[in-house]
């Protein structure tokens, strides 16, 4: 699939997406207000709690919410609606939503895993954003399995008083943090450096009124930049 057959596909995507997310999650959830009306009585109140939880994530917060509060869980039932919903018209394949999740950039030759990692550190501090881990679980799976692996290498990355912000703003985004960025051997022996790909941008357009505020969007804009910036330095061997 080239990538103006792509970018076409997943606007479809997206228009028919919202559709069908709203008719799976929003039509359920009327159908049980109904029913719980009319069952209220015998409903068990563990499985109340659970199915009123899609009228919960379907109805935006009038007041914010303090900061670092936890929503209300989503259900089970109300997450099978939205993944079935959006599915049933998405053409991709899961590699396809896969690769578009991600950032990547292919390692100049002649670059080792080790100068990748170190130009990346430099940059990094250079940007004044803290190396909070690094993993190399291609050692691990060498000794289990006591054969060569292609080398992988994670490292995270963060602004700390940026990450304190954004999880006042949802301590659900913990779930993503630190910012990580992965080193990686392909079949082909070429290295390649990948990150999650999230840009608040794309959300400019959504009609919720809930929005974080624009000083936290800018630091957030000025993440991925920087991600990115000690990407390309990794990527060009730069010291």
């Amino acid at each position: 699939m080239n990538i103006a057959t792509l970018r076409r596909v997943t606007l479809n995507v997206v228009r028919l997406s919202t559709v069908a997310i709203v008719l799976g999650l929003f039509l359920p959830a009327v159908s049980y207000a109904q029913s719980t009306a009319e069952a209220k009585e015998t409903t068990s109140s563990q499985d109340e709690t659970s199915d009123t939880s899609i009228m919960q994530m379907m109805a935006p917060a009038l007041v914010p919410a303090e900061p670092n509060t936890m929503m209300r869980p989503i259900s089970p039932k109300a997450k099978m609606n939205a993944a079935q919903s959006f599915m049933s018209v998405n053409p991709l394949s899961l590699r396809d939503m896969i690769n578009m999740m991600t950032y990547k950039r292919k390692v100049d030759e002649g670059l080792t895993v080790d100068e990748v990692v170190e130009s990346m550190n430099l940059r990094a501090n250079l940007l004044n954003f803290r190396l909070v881990g690094h993993n190399s679980p291609w050692k691990i799976m060498e000794s289990v399995s006591g054969e060569p692996m292609p080398k992988v290498e994670i490292l995270s990355y963060c602004d700390v008083m940026t990450m304190r912000e954004i999880l006042d703003y949802s301590p659900e985004f913990v779930a993503f943090l630190p910012c990580r960025i992965a080193v990686i051997e392909d079949a082909s022996a070429d290295l390649w450096i990948v990150t999650l790909d999230w840009d608040v941008r794309w959300l400019d357009t959504s009609p919720n009124p809930n929005k974080m505020s624009d000083d936290l969007r800018r630091k957030a804009i000025h993440i991925r930049e920087t991600i990115h910036s000690i990407m390309e330095a990794g990527a060009a061997g730069d010291l």
